[in-house]
């Protein structure tokens, strides 16, 4: 009798218990499981994460205001271009540009956080470049250091 009743009731409880899962498809990937784990997926995405200071990300600013070293003025574009090529071959490793300000063409160079960082690109160009100086100008942050 007791042998009879548990095999009764084991089938009962299996036949007749409702199945607690939870069903989601993507395309055609059906994925099922226990409600009780969407419980939990639910908190942790709803749980707030403290990130340490040092942790966190500093975001930098697209444009920065830095200076940059002027070596030539003057209103002919051949002599303007002229000592681009002068300062390129002086300063390989920092960016060098011609710039038109009608009816004037400069030649500037580098980029530069502040003008403690530009003093000695000035003082080296002093030498071939007599008339440089330093001037303020905002620019890309990513351009500082060229």
């Amino acid at each position: 009798m007791k042998l009879g009743f548990l095999i009764a009731s084991l089938f009962a409880t299996v036949a007749f218990s409702q199945d607690n899962y939870v069903s989601e498809t993507s395309g055609n990937l059906t994925i099922e499981y226990d409600a009780a784990l969407q419980k939990i997926m639910t908190e942790k995405e709803n749980a707030i994460c403290v990130v340490p200071e040092e942790e966190k990300e500093v975001k930098k600013p697209e444009f920065c205001n830095g200076v940059r070293v002027q070596v030539f003025y003057g209103k002919s574009r051949q002599e303007a271009e002229a000592k681009l090529k002068e300062v390129k071959t002086l300063f390989p490793n920092l960016h060098a540009n011609v710039v038109y300000h009608s009816p004037d063409y400069k030649v500037h160079l580098g980029y530069f956080e502040s003008r403690n960082d530009a003093a000695a690109t000035l003082n080296r160009a002093k030498r071939n470049f007599p008339a440089s100086f330093i001037y303020n100008e905002t620019f890309r942050c990513s351009l500082i250091g060229n």
